[in-house]
């Protein structure tokens, strides 16, 4: 063609399968008459379609359609390409050509089934896939206040446990289990930002194209050692060619504690510690005088504080956001910048987070046989909190009768010890700044037509650097003396660094009803590690935290350096017969320097089927059907983290000083006991599934998986007389089977309302089939039989009552047959526990229990969209459902250390409150510091995770002063929670046995997105 009309007025373009000659000057002219144009739009049915876009293609310059399906388009360009779209429908493109009017049928589409979908080292039509991808709607984030791009997988995949860690700015990250826990160590899944492995904390949630979750074997065990968890592959936004898009997202929001435990005050509390004294045979800490004095609230000495309210307050946060995109045929450029800055809730907590993004895409030689892109990105962290947030969460549960100030102002120490709110306000904080930065070079070069290379090469780096200082601190006491607390600083300083290479070998091959496609790849991946550390003590005041303001002679230090590497073979064949038959086959081969020689390799093969049934002549009559298809995979995966990098090795240690003939000699030792035998964690899945969607609109995907994962990663524990850290072993298996299913309704009804919904849910089991020997601690234990981290203690059997007891005027004995306990004389009041056993006597060693789990039997979310007209409103439920929390010691304990108490130890049991669910009062621990089921809280949850409503501009008004559009919005996050849990929340993560801990928090924001 450019050889054709060389040398000519007359210029080309193709538009779809349309070749469109123009001359050149007839288009300068078209170009200067701007017209406008009307028209209207209906469904095939020729029902109008209210709210439908139409855009000149490649500006900002559009309109929506009114309720009638009517449109006025101005100042549209004679050569202008008109886009028509609705969502539903199949998108239109018309070449305008001065006509004045011009009516469009837009026809309903096949939802999802053309949709692109990430896969391991490349992309597939979600109607090809034969293993189990889930996708998130990353639309539906646009506008969430998400700090970190974990929480956009809560809830929104089936088969994904999503749990935010806490509400502490910096660390609201979510622990993330895919199909269940499968592994004693870290069971974190592999997250992969544009192809090379990352945190998601270091992606923003606005700047993601799109998130794909790898559940099962098949679509994972291309990444072979690292995919035993599961994997996330996670795609940043692209430019695109046209005219350059800016856009701006930005809120401002108010932040609150989702909820704090009911507690009580100081005449409660002064009250209930007297009988607690009373029945431990002490003497009453609080006088009648004391109490009064405390419910007159007018001596500091005698205060009613709720330390809740001294340590957790109000907060700010703001997120501010800006994008830019566009390019041409050859170059096109995405750029991303934003800055957050959030308060916490908590006294002195803050993170505040600068970052960057930059994607770019060149093309070169004909046919653009050779692509360059580069993907840069960045971030800036900067966290504060208290040096010890422990110390914070603990005495904010501090009992209401302990002075936080005297009457001349002055803090006041805690029974003589700390005072953490003190030392926090006279400097005691810590600030870490966290700096990462991630870059890639990719070439990609078209050997034929069929046949491609590709090279990439990345890496990233995070540098940390601590600043813990505590400050000097001058505390009154109760008694007229003080106590001072010296002042020392740790500084510590870490880079990570990953580097890697991975090339790949593509082909693609479509022949009659044959399509088949090959890759073959290779990867290397390298780790460093390094650390430093400093400390002194007695700083010259509380301002200046630099370490060499410090007294020299306090001064310690230490280092550390740490490598690993990674060497991958891999590769994968699908093919397609007749768009109807599915096979996919993958094969990695791994080696990783963490083992010794002779256990660094690993094969991890997969194989996966399906079958496009609704394709079959037999299905043509189901007229009701729109697709239906059947899949099953079968797998083998990989899983190598733990925390030693030279397992194949002895490592000596140094520091480790000895005297010989009165002198001492610096020395090395060994610490860790090696097994050279160990081996890789091996994870194998069986996955059934079916993808279905009907003609009224509504889409099903229902997997069944069957995963066992052998060889277990365990430390086993050695004779204390060796004086190693024990070596880690291959023992145990755990077995994940359940069933997770998404259901998604659309529908546009006649009046413009769009209505869009999604239900997912997931069951899952867990169960430790193998193990040798069982862990049986208290409160957590692993035994056979039962889930990963199960609640392990004594069942509780209701409340020893008056009738249990014969009384001689002084003494309560048990009568025959009741129950007794091993290691105190059971009174009335306290806690009666099961004799498992039936020998009469409740002991340890046999009558403890599993008494709770800490994984849900089942998560489900629901995600309501609705749209009308310029409105939009969304609603998203997540919740989880046979789940056990374990609320212990402060506030659920009876007067443990210096807490506080719950509220709902107001109806503990009595002689005149006999109470069978609460106990006594007692400062007995023997009898209250048992881990028993009456520590153990159904943490089961319904919470509306965010609600929005959003008000969209008139585009023809936004137009009018240069803009392309105006959406302004209002939410609140975690707006409420049903549950039972009477702790922080039930949101809270395996660890979290004690009942102080980092509350939730609910934010509410007013936003605004501007596409300019």
């Amino acid at each position: 063609m450019d050889k054709l009309f060389e040398d000519t007025d007359v210029s080309y373009s193709i538009l779809d399968r349309h070749i469109l000659l123009v001359n050149s000057e007839g288009k300068e002219k078209n170009n200067l008459q701007q017209k406008s144009v009307s028209g209207k739009i209906t469904d095939p049915n020729g029902i109008p379609l209210p709210g439908a876009t139409i855009m000149v293609k490649g500006t900002t310059n559009g309109t929506i359609s009114d309720i009638d399906g009517n449109y006025t388009l101005l100042n549209v360009p004679g050569d202008g390409v008109l886009v028509y779209s609705f969502i539903g429908m199949r998108s239109q493109e018309i070449l305008f050509d001065g006509r004045a009017n011009v009516n469009v049928t837009l026809t309903e589409e096949t939802i999802g089934l053309n949709e692109v979908i990430a896969v391991g080292y490349g992309t597939q039509k979600k109607a090809n896939l034969t293993g189990a991808v889930g996708s998130v709607q990353m639309g539906d984030m646009e506008s969430r206040p998400l700090t970190n791009a974990s929480l956009a997988l809560q809830g929104t995949v089936s088969g994904v446990y999503a749990l935010q860690s806490s509400g502490k700015p910096g660390d609201d990250d979510a622990v993330i289990s895919i199909r269940g826990v499968g592994t004693w160590t870290d069971n974190s899944p592999l997250v992969l930002i544009d192809g090379f492995p990352g945190n998601m904390s270091d992606v923003n949630a606005t700047d993601i194209e799109s998130i794909s979750v790898l559940k099962d074997a098949a679509s994972s065990s291309i990444y072979g050692n690292r995919a035993a968890n599961g994997v996330i592959l996670i795609s940043t936004k692209k430019g695109t060619a046209g005219k350059m898009k800016v856009s701006y997202n930005g809120y401002f929001g108010v932040q609150k504690a989702t909820r704090l435990p009911s507690v009580l005050n100081s005449v409660e509390y002064a009250t209930l510690r007297n009988e607690a004294s009373a029945n431990s045979g002490s003497v009453p800490n609080y006088t009648d005088e004391d109490i009064q004095k405390y419910a007159a609230h007018n001596d500091p000495m005698y205060p009613d504080i709720d330390y809740f309210k001294v340590y957790y307050g109000q907060a700010n946060t703001q997120n501010h956001r800006v994008n830019m995109s566009g390019g041409n045929e050859n170059v096109q450029y995405a750029f991303m910048l934003g800055h957050l800055n959030q308060d916490g809730i908590m006294v002195a907590t803050s993170y505040k987070k600068t970052d960057f993004r930059s994607n770019i895409d060149a093309f070169f030689l004909k046919d653009k046989k050779l692509r360059l892109s580069t993907k840069l990105a960045g971030n800036l962290g900067v966290k504060g909190e208290p040096t010890s947030v422990w110390n914070a969460t603990w005495y904010a549960t501090l009992a209401p009768v302990y002075p936080l100030r005297n009457a001349d102002g002055e803090y006041m120490s805690v029974n003589g010890e700390l005072n953490p709110y003190a030392e926090i306000k006279t400097g005691s904080t810590a600030e870490t700044k966290r700096y990462n930065f991630s870059g890639q070079v990719e070439a990609e070069y078209k050997i034929a037509k069929d046949l491609s290379a590709q090279v990439t090469y990345g890496y990233n780096v995070v540098t940390s650097n601590g600043n813990r200082f505590n400050a000097n601190v001058v505390l009154a006491n109760k008694d007229g003396s003080s106590k001072t607390e010296s002042s020392d600083l740790d500084v510590r300083n870490n880079t990570d660094v990953q580097t890697m290479l991975t090339s790949l070998l593509k082909y693609n091959k479509t022949f009659g009803k044959h399509e088949l496609k090959l890759l073959a790849g290779y990867s290397e991946e390298e780790f460093t590690y390094d650390w430093q550390s400093g400390y002194r003590k007695n700083f010259v005041n509380n301002d200046q935290r630099v370490l060499n303001l410090g007294d020299a002679a306090t001064q310690k230090n230490n280092a550390g350096s740490y490598d690993l590497g990674l060497r991958s073979y891999f590769g994968r064949i699908n093919y397609v017969f007749d768009n109807k038959y599915l096979f996919e086959a993958n094969i990695r081969r791994d080696g990783s320097s963490r083992f010794a020689s002779g256990n660094q390799w690993g094969t991890f093969p997969s194989f996966s089927g399906g079958w496009i049934i609704s394709k079959e002549d037999f299905m043509q009559d189901a007229d009701w059907l729109n697709f239906l298809k059947l899949r099953a995979s079968w797998g083998q995966l990989g899983n190598e983290k733990i925390p030693n990098y030279y397992n194949g090795s002895d490592i000596l240690q140094s520091g480790k000083d000895y005297s010989l003939g009165g002198a001492l000699y610096s020395g090395v030792a060994l610490e860790d006991m090696i097994n050279k035998d160990l081996s890789w964690e091996t994870s194998e899945q069986l996955n059934f599934g079916i993808d279905m969607t009907l003609r009224n609109g509504m889409e099903l995907t229902v997997d069944y998986f069957d995963k066992k994962t052998k060889g277990l990663l365990l430390d086993r524990q050695i004779p204390w007389t060796m004086q190693l850290n024990p070596p880690f072993v291959n023992a145990g298996e755990v077995q994940n089977k359940g069933i997770e299913a998404s259901l998604t309704y659309r529908k546009t009804f006649s009046n413009g309302l769009k209505f869009r919904t999604t239900f997912n849910a997931s069951h899952v089991v867990n169960k430790i089939t193998k193990m040798d020997p069982e862990k049986l601690t208290s409160p957590k234990a692993q035994k056979v039989g039962d889930a990963i981290n199960s609640l392990y203690g004594y069942k509780m059997d209701g409340i020893y009552q008056l009738s249990d007891f014969d009384y001689d005027g002084s003494t309560y004995t048990l009568k025959p047959g009741v129950v007794s306990v091993s290691n105190y004389v059971a009174q009335p009041g306290d806690i009666k526990f099961k004799d498992l056993n039936g020998d009469g006597v409740v002991d340890q060693n046999n009558d403890r229990t599993i008494i709770g789990k800490q994984f849900p039997d089942l998560t489900y979310s629901l995600n309501l969209n609705l749209e009308w007209k310029q409105f939009d409103f969304s609603a998203f439920f997540q919740g989880v459902q046979g789940i056990d929390g374990y609320f212990y010691y402060e506030i659920a304990t009876p007067f443990s250390g210096v807490a506080n108490l719950g509220s709902w130890w107001k109806d503990r049991w009595t002689p005149e409150n006999p109470s069978n669910t609460m106990p006594r009062v007692t400062l007995d621990e023997y009898r209250t510091n048992v881990h028993s089921s009456f520590y153990v809280e159904d943490a089961s949850y319904l919470r509306l995770k965010n609600i929005e409503l959003g008000y969209t501009l008139n585009p023809e008004i936004v137009s009018r002063i240069g803009l392309g559009s105006v959406r302004i919005y209002g939410s609140i996050q975690n707006a409420f929670t049903i549950t039972n849990f009477k702790g922080f929340d039930p949101e809270q993560k395996v660890d979290q046995t004690r009942a102080e801990a980092f509350p939730q928090v609910r934010v509410m924001t007013m936003g605004i997105n501007v596409n300019f």
